[in-house]
């Protein structure tokens, strides 16, 4: 007959085994949790090594071959316009992109007139004053262009002007005011990494909407602090193509930038500043966001990437938009800043 004290050696056995089986399962089970955590392991090492052997990885090239710069740029500047297009060229100066001497129906708005223009760039030997165009539009800050402009255009050309613009989006929205229905604005942008704002942040949503909201006719303080403390030199020159070689400097002193922040301080003229710093598709995300939330009308007809420090975007009010998701532009915006090269400042 079964005795109490037997019962409870056969159960503490039986708890024992139970025991060990549980251990064996659970070591099993860290075993197969080491082994998957080595591959997961072995993936990302096998992912950085691929990054860190491609450090200087870009779309952006120094040049394409068999196109010159005009070339290029007129080629981007009139995709999707027609040959008889009537065009607008924004403040081109010395450096027209379509001008009417190659044939090109086109009007000049800029800030002076051709006489106030020569005398501008008189000082600067590598300018030609015949390369400057007659102006047909003189424009007076604080005045809406299309106020001042009666003609309407198949085309708006602006190169290097948006970045300088107090607010993105009250440029934007005047300029389609400017064009036909199904005109077209073409933008030529510098690309941040390649210029003296190489050390700047992007422009963000916020800002871009707050300078509409509170606009202002003039930069402000901070604005122009923040580009003249952080203007660089690549190699001693201001823009510069991928792979250009060169140690960086700063292009001014401090008392310099404080001087241009105390004039910016008391508003009494304009001081010309890069206001908006990009790269391409941080650039055609933020104009997708101001679409998408009504702050502007126009999307994107055509891109084209960066060649040495520019990229190209053309708007109207018909575009179909980019054709990407935020998530995909969000990714490519932000593998932009991943290929930044190593900053090595000269001693």
């Amino acid at each position: 007959m079964p005795t109490f004290r037997g019962a409870v050696r056969r159960g503490l056995a039986a708890a024992g085994l139970q025991t060990v089986r549980a251990a064996d399962a659970e070591a099993a089970r860290l075993h197969d949790r080491i082994d998957e955590l080595k591959q997961r392991n072995q993936k990302l090492r096998t992912k950085v090594e691929g990054l860190q052997g491609d450090r200087n990885r870009t779309t952006a090239v120094p040049a394409i071959p068999g196109l010159d710069r005009l070339e290029l740029r007129r080629e981007q500047v009139l995709a999707g316009v027609k040959p008889d297009a009537l065009i607008l060229e924004i403040g081109p100066a010395h450096n027209a992109i379509l001008p009417k001497r190659d044939g090109y129906d086109v009007r000049i708005v800029d800030y002076l007139d051709r006489e106030g223009l020569v005398q501008r760039y008189s000082g600067f030997s590598q300018y030609n004053p015949d390369d400057i165009e007659e102006v047909d539009y003189v424009f007076r800050p604080g005045t809406p262009w299309s106020e001042v402009i009666p003609e309407r255009f198949d085309l708006v050309v602006a190169s290097h002007v948006i970045e300088h613009t107090t607010s993105m989006i009250d440029f934007l929205n005047e300029c389609e005011k400017l064009l036909r229905p199904d005109g077209v604005l073409a933008l030529v942008i510098p690309d941040h990494r390649y210029c003296f704002d190489r050390f700047r942040e992007r422009a963000s949503l916020s800002r871009v909407i707050d300078a509409s909201l509170y606009p202002s006719s003039v930069h402000t303080m901070g604005a122009v602090i923040e580009e003249r403390l952080n203007a660089a030199k690549h190699g001693g020159i201001t823009a510069w193509g991928p792979r250009h070689k060169g140690d960086y400097t700063f292009a001014n002193g401090l008392d310099a930038v404080k001087a241009s922040g105390e004039e910016a301080r008391r508003g009494e003229r304009y001081i010309d500043t890069h206001n908006w710093v990009c790269t391409p598709h941080h650039l055609r995300l933020l104009l997708q966001d101001l679409a998408d939330l009504d702050f502007i009308s126009m999307r994107e007809t055509s891109f084209h990437d960066t060649v040495k420090h520019e990229f190209f975007i053309n708007l109207s009010p018909t575009g179909e938009g980019t054709g990407l998701s935020r998530e995909d532009l969000l990714v490519l915006a932000d593998d932009e800043r991943r290929v930044l090269d190593q900053a090595v400042f000269e001693k």
